[in-house]
């Protein structure tokens, strides 16, 4: 099957576009676009924004996308389809003005069967209206036709899209079994002889397996053939080692190839059980997860290939060996990504199901269009080795109703009959399962505690997220009660890993409850790692964990933000110009904060101590943190204004002691843990040179870490990740933007406006920092550095030649980075 990207030429501008708005309104403010393209982070943020900060102020409305194309006369006897990658949300697609189909959730790929509607020789006009109610989504959702687009043309004998799935059904010393099953559709009058012709490729590209099936189509027809090839010493799929084999499956009439799929595929085994826990190919497997929402920070929800593959190396470099989509169903650019480079996925179908959580979310929908979602969300993943589980769901409250819970089943159930080769889960919060008799249960675990007054507010609008901040420790008594465990008995039997959303008060206790109950932390609060990752290692059926969360977002603004006594408050959302959540261990532009060398120590991959430092303009008062917040100490040792002042240094560390320096002169000398399970605090006094950590165990060197003060006076220091970028435009690459003194220090406090000009065939796509609080656009050419760090996104604009990024700020120069479009 031919598959092209269709990508360019498209027209987009704010509203629908029907025949009456086109009556009253007249013209509409149009502008060119290639896709993947995110409509809201081109507008300008507004405080007043009905989504507020849950979607970081951004503009959700509907849109409007046309495109004007010819196909000529060979395709007139071909099968035709349009495949949208992802449409954010409610997308209406009609061609040569004939409606053709729809897709109201925003997060699934969805195909147009489009043959009938086409002309030959003359121009075709495609039109897609992306009607996106407010608010949408608990989150920044973007808007728009964000993924790709592929046309897509066929034989009448064809494999029908995504219709080839393979699976390695037994894995042994010497031999692996692959079971390929190749859906072919025949369109056209007659009998057919065809030959369905598999291959397996190594690296090399030599055939280590095949085989070749006579089949006999008869008209109008669809039907799933089945082959086992046999690879003797294969090369297995790990996170470690993630060898990809190359598969080509073709259809043959005589000599002649009627169609032919190309693709890769890891041979792995799979298994699950209570002695071992998780096993990958005869491994035991710890999930070091994290999980993700879908925004590119500077890019909005654009996805591209770079983006995608940036955003798994990272979190690879960090430690983590596993991701979860959260909540929602992962891109085929970042499955691609987790294949390449051994990242693990929990790849996720949705946040709600019958019941909404905001207004117009997938709730409005989810009942008649589940099945189709979760059809096109098993074909996409069926072949990509690095997903090991579906969740079915996130945070369910149908999940403690006897009757509602059937619709876990029907899911799981439904997955299970599209892909036998990998888990299911649900990730429940107890707490939620069990809403709809909140107020008696807090009623009997209040009795005298103090705990949850009477009236107490709960949250804003009942939010989940605002609640479980408000009650506390209520939180935790009624997650543990027998209540939460009864009630979410049934939903927990229908899966095959019980997906545990901040309930880690439960691991122990339900592993010894329910024998044959295998558990994975599927959300839990970043700061409980250390205590959670002592369970899952002593556990067999506790088989991992996934914080919230691995990378800062955009929306549900200030979940993890952290104030001090005497700011404002604005109750458990931060208000305008507050845009990220700022819970994430990376940034908004990749840049790893201090709680992910914790992690990383926490997880034994790190042997160094690493040091931050809390803000000296905050020494001595009492942070107000949330249930996603730990700390907010900064990598930095420049604190101008505060030269002889107070400062409190924080050390992480798995050593037993850490002796800390300032200046080569010894400070103090301090156990490990004392308040905090791996690390150290110091109270010292702040003046400009070297810190250093030094770890010891048994009165002996393990490790030592130091930051030096850099020089006030800074440069620019820019470099591109990627020397060349497609000129086509299908591409990006990122520059990184460093405020450094002569030396090449980088001085955190610098937070400079930088400037940023691009002359050849490019485009900045995207520019900023990671700042969680800044009213500056992503589409704007100046922004401040933020830990003296920014970040450009630069694309191709359809001609080849040299890019030259120029950045400019005052007193420091100017500093060029030359990309080649190619």
């Amino acid at each position: 099957m031919k598959k092209i990207k269709f990508n360019d030429n498209w027209t987009f501008h704010q509203g629908g576009g029907s025949s009456l708005e086109a009556l009253m309104g007249g013209e509409k403010i149009t502008k060119e676009v290639t896709l993947p393209h995110d409509a809201s982070i081109e507008r300008e943020r507004n405080p007043q924004e009905p989504g507020g900060s849950g979607n970081g102020f951004f503009r959700e409305e509907t849109i409007h996308y046309t495109k004007d194309f010819t196909l000529d006369n060979s395709c007139a006897d071909k099968n035709i389809w349009l495949e949208f990658e992802g449409v954010y949300q409610n997308a209406f697609v009609y061609i040569n003005n004939s409606y053709a189909g729809k897709c109201p959730y925003g997060y699934s790929n969805f195909f147009i069967d489009a043959a009938k509607y086409m002309r030959f020789d003359r121009k075709n006009t495609i039109k897609v209206v992306v009607k996106n109610g407010v608010p949408s989504g608990r989150w920044y959702t973007g808007g728009g036709i964000y993924r790709d687009v592929n046309l897509m043309i066929g034989d009448r004998m064809h494999l029908v899209p995504e219709g080839a799935h393979l699976a390695a059904v037994d894995v042994e010393d010497g031999q692996a079994v692959v079971r390929v099953e190749s859906t072919i559709e025949y369109t056209g009058t007659g009998v057919r002889d065809i030959t369905i012709c598999t291959a397996l490729l190594d690296e090399s590209g030599a055939v280590v397996a095949e085989d070749n099936m006579p089949v006999t189509v008869e008209e109008h027809s669809k039907g799933t053939y089945r082959q086992k090839i046999y690879v003797e010493n294969p090369r297995l799929w790990d996170v470690d080692t993630p060898y990809l084999y190359s598969y080509r499956i073709s259809v043959k009439e005589a000599d002649k190839i009627l169609d032919e799929e190309e693709g890769t595929f890891g041979i792995r085994k799979l298994q699950l059980d209570r002695k071992y826990g998780l096993r990958i190919n005869g491994k035991v497997v710890k999930l070091r997860g994290g999980c993700i929402h879908h925004d590119n920070g500077v890019t909005g929800t654009a996805e591209f290939a770079h983006g995608a593959w940036f955003r798994v190396k990272k979190m690879k470099e960090a430690g983590y060996n596993a991701i979860r989509s959260s909540h929602y169903p992962m891109s085929r650019r970042l499955l691609e990504a987790c294949d390449k480079l051994g990242m693990l996925v929990m790849d996720e179908f949705a946040d709600v199901w019958t019941s909404t959580k905001v207004d117009y979310d997938y709730g409005t929908h989810m009942a008649e269009w589940w099945e189709h979602d979760v059809t096109n969300l098993v074909n996409k993943d069926y072949n990509h080795p690095c997903v090991i589980m579906y969740s079915i769901g996130n945070e369910i409250p149908e999940t403690g109703n006897k009757f509602d819970v059937q619709w876990g089943k029907k899911l799981a159930d439904k997955f299970r009959s599209l892909d036998d080769s990998r888990y299911v889960t649900n990730s429940l919060n107890l707490m939620l399962s069990i809403m709809d008799r909140l107020g008696d249960l807090m009623a009997l675990a209040t009795e005298g505690s103090a705990d949850v007054k009477e009236g107490a507010d709960l949250g804003e609008n009942n939010e989940i997220n605002s609640m479980m901040s408000n009650m506390g420790d209520m939180m935790e008594k009624l997650t543990a009660s027998e209540a939460a465990g009864q009630a979410t008995r049934e939903a927990f039997a229908q899966v095959d890993i019980a997906g545990y959303n901040y309930a880690a008060c439960r691991y122990i206790s339900d592993g010894d409850a329910y024998p044959n109950r295998i558990i994975v932390g599927s959300e839990t609060y970043p700061k409980d790692l250390d205590v959670n990752w002592e369970l899952v290692e002593k556990y067999p059926h506790l088989i991992g964990d996934f914080s919230w969360t691995a990378w800062d977002y955009l929306g549900e603004a200030g979940i993890g933000k952290i104030t001090y006594e005497g700011k404002q408050s604005f109750g458990f959302y931060a208000p305008y110009p507050e845009k990220a959540a700022y819970c994430g261990d990376m940034n908004l532009i990749g840049d790893r904060r201090p709680i992910s060398y914790w992690r990383e120590i926490i997880w034994g991959l790190r042997k160094a101590p690493y040091i931050a430092v809390q803000l000296p303009g905050h020494h001595g008062e009492t942070p107000n943190m949330t249930n996603w917040s730990m700390t907010d100490a900064v990598r930095s040792w420049n604190w101008k204004g505060y030269e002889g002042k107070p400062v409190t240094v924080e050390v992480y560390t798995d050593a037993q002691e850490v002796e800390l320096y300032i200046n080569g002169r010894p400070v103090e000398k301090k156990k490990v843990g004392e308040t905090k399970k791996y690390m150290a605090f110091f109270e010292t006094i702040y003046e400009p040179g070297t810190i250093e950590a030094v770890a010891l165990s048994d009165g002996k060197e393990v490790g030592r870490d130091v930051i030096i003060s850099a020089q006030e006076e800074v440069r620019i220091a820019a470099a591109a990740d990627m020397t060349r970028i497609p000129a086509d435009e299908s591409d990006i690459c990122y520059v990184d933007i460093s405020m450094v003194d002569a030396l090449g220090n980088l001085n955190p406090g610098a937070d400079k406006a930088v400037t940023v000009s691009i002359d050849g065939p490019g485009v900045i796509l995207g520019f900023g920092s990671g700042a969680p609080a800044s009213s500056e656009n992503y589409f704007d050419k100046t922004a401040k550095a933020y830990e003296g760090r920014l970040r450009a996104a630069v694309r191709g604009n359809g001609q080849k030649g040299t890019v030259t990024v120029t950045l400019n700020a005052d007193g420091c120069g100017e500093t060029k980075v030359q990309i080649e479009a190619v």
